[in-house]
């Protein structure tokens, strides 16, 4: 034998050998969980059992074709194994083998938590034994089944071309064929019944949507009334906190979205580490988000919260796995899952934030360094969960750059609010759980949205520090970005927010030291900045923007006069005085106690120190 026939046959067997392995593993993750003691529970039970049988079967006629192969590489004899132990009753599927029959329904229990029914004989129990369903895992168990009937019926098409390349190869050197020819009938099997299989427990599902939600509104924002609350009753406190309670009937839409999630993270957890998803896996994902979208803010923390655990862990290592293959299919359904995780941190119970950001950490962008280095202690965060966003709109005053090295940021912010504040206003929203939302337009300008928590960076104080406002003291912290505070000391957390949600979206605080202003400027309001010379700009052009309604931010020179502007720094100019020649700037740093760090300014004395005048519209 020739060693290119050899390579070739050790070549077949070893794709032989890799789909055994898959074949056996299709069903893996299936399980018929939801009907104790039920015709149910045991019709799935049987048929998932003669599956897998049949599976078998074709993993091992796979695998013994595969010994062969290797045997006629070594140049041994041809010695034909025996047929695999086919079952009848695995490989002859009937019209109606995976059917399943009718169970009267049984009142269940709220989402994630099983109820009892007692059943008689009659109705499959034994007995009078419990019969427990839970319709949360059939949805579960239904998606996984339509899951497994694709993979086995794209793995019989891998199995088809590599059985049909190994019987021409052998067909070439005149050997015996055909043994293998059989291998491919479980997978046809699974490909055909799994999916009636998941219809019949869709259907039951839909039988039960009196399923109880399992939360009533009782946290800070989202519908000021409780689900389904009895007439004259009180609206729900605007400081509550959303708490199991059986409110109203789930509906089979609710159902769906939870089964689709839990589904979609149970098979990542099973998942070989080098599966990349695909382009229909990218549609899954983007599939799954527009369902959680659609459900109201209770129903939706209700559904994200039956990911605790495992289903969170399976979450987060399907990122990282996905974080580390730089393949376009990974790229894509990474930028998904991305999207999805920022959609279960806006909607998830309060209580599931703290797991939620330690499976997927990035959702809390990395920390700046402590001003001083490492002589300032660790970077704590300062929850500021219960201050106030926005107070009587955003104002220029409202913005302080602390220690992050920001101020293109800063300025631009401050410029919008001067121009457009509603804009900044507009583009953020409060979440039901306390988290907040803000849309950015990055690279092409198509909207995004950031979510973020109110847990602010901050640095310990070796002794307490005045907080500002009268009659308290602080916790022995001082917050180390923009400042949570406004010009009078109360708090106001918009500009810090969005400077952390600006820093997610780039990767965390030391990804957006010494930025672009006209980058910020754009990524802020989705409309193009301009750059132009400063020599070139004349006082009157300064006016003539501001006068548009554009925002207009001045970038210095790395090395500045002394006594002029601060260097390769970043000012807004909030007003012109044409007649008198001058402008009117802002320091973006945080003022210190009376000032506002605002002062006008002869432009014909601060032109030279300035390299770059940036401006855009705000629509």
């Amino acid at each position: 034998m020739s060693a290119g026939t050899a390579d070739d046959l050790g070549r077949h067997a070893t794709a032989l050998r890799r789909a055994a392995t898959e074949v056996a593993a299709v069903l893996s993750g299936v399980r018929s969980t939801g009907g104790t003691g039920s015709p149910l529970r045991a019709r799935l039970d049987g048929r998932v059992l003669a599956w897998q049988a049949a599976l078998d079967a074709d993993a091992e006629a796979l695998l013994a074709r595969a010994a062969l192969l290797d045997r006629l590489a070594a140049g041994s004899a041809w010695a034909l194994p025996a047929p695999g132990p086919w079952s009848a009753a695995a490989i002859s599927p009937g019209p109606t083998s995976s059917r399943v029959p009718p169970v009267p329904p049984v009142p269940p229990g709220p989402i994630g938590r099983p109820a009892s029914a007692e059943a008689g004989a009659g109705a499959g129990g034994s007995g009078g034994a419990p019969v427990r369903f839970d319709p949360v895992l059939l949805g579960v168990l239904a998606a996984r089944l339509r899951s497994a009937a694709d993979r086995a019926a794209a793995l019989g098409r891998t199995v088809a071309v590599a059985v049909g390349e190994t019987e021409r190869t052998l067909a070439r050197m005149g050997s015996p064929t055909g043994t293998v020819g059989m291998a491919g009938r479980g997978l046809r099997l699974v490909a055909v019944e799994a999916p009636n299989a998941a219809g019949d427990i869709e259907l039951r599902m839909a039988r039960f949507a009196a399923a109880p939600i399992t939360l009533r509104r009782v946290g800070p924002g989202g519908p000021p009334e409780r689900i389904s609350r009895p007439p004259g009753a009180r609206p729900a406190s605007p400081t509550a906190r959303f708490v199991p309670s059986p409110a109203r009937p789930a509906s089979p839409t609710a159902l769906a979205v939870a089964a689709g999630l839990l589904a979609l993270f149970g098979a990542g957890a099973g998942a070989r580490s080098d599966a990349v998803p695909d382009t229909l896996g990218v549609d899954r994902l983007r599939a799954v988000r527009a369902r959680l979208a659609d459900l109201p803010d209770p129903t939706r923390a209700g559904v994200i919260g039956l990911l605790r655990g495992g289903p969170l862990t399976a979450l987060g290592a399907m990122a990282a796995r996905l974080a580390g293959t730089p393949k376009p299919g990974a790229v894509l359904a990474a930028a998904e899952l991305a999207g999805l995780a920022d959609d279960l941190l806006a909607g998830a119970p309060p209580d599931l934030l703290g797991e939620l950001v330690r499976a997927l950490p990035w959702l809390e962008p990395a920390a700046p360094p402590p001003p001083g280095g490492e002589r300032s202690g660790p970077v704590v965060g300062v929850d500021r969960s219960g201050d106030a966003i926005v107070r009587d709109g955003a104002d220029p005053g409202d913005v302080g750059q602390g220690a992050v090295a920001d101020c293109y940021l800063a300025a631009a912010l401050i410029g919008i609010a001067r121009q457009d504040p509603a804009l900044l206003t507009e583009r953020l929203r409060r979440n039901p759980n306390g988290t907040v939302t803000i849309t950015f337009h990055p690279g092409s300008g198509a909207p995004v949205g950031v979510t973020v928590t109110a847990m602010l960076p901050a640095r310990r104080l070796s002794a307490p520090a005045s907080t500002g406002r009268e009659g308290e003291r602080g916790e022995g912290v001082q917050e180390i970005a923009m400042d949570g505070d406004n010009a009078a000391g109360q708090p106001e957390l918009w500009p810090a927010l969005y400077e952390k949600a600006y820093a997610r979206l780039h990767g965390g605080y030391p990804a957006i030291g010494f930025g672009s202003a006209s980058l910020a400027l754009g990524t802020l309001t989705g409309r193009p900045a301009s750059r132009r010379a400063a020599r070139a700009t004349s006082v009157a052009d300064l006016a003539a923007l501001l006068d548009r309604g554009e925002v207009v931010v001045l970038a210095t020179r790395s090395r500045t006069r002394s006594g002029g502007l601060v260097a390769a720094h970043a000012y807004p100019a909030l007003a012109v005085d044409a007649a008198r020649g001058r402008v009117l700037l802002r320091n973006p740093w945080d003022p210190a106690p009376g000032a506002d760090n605002v002062r006008w300014y002869a432009w014909s004395q601060v032109v030279a120190d300035v390299h770059t005048v940036v401006h855009g519209p705000t629509r």
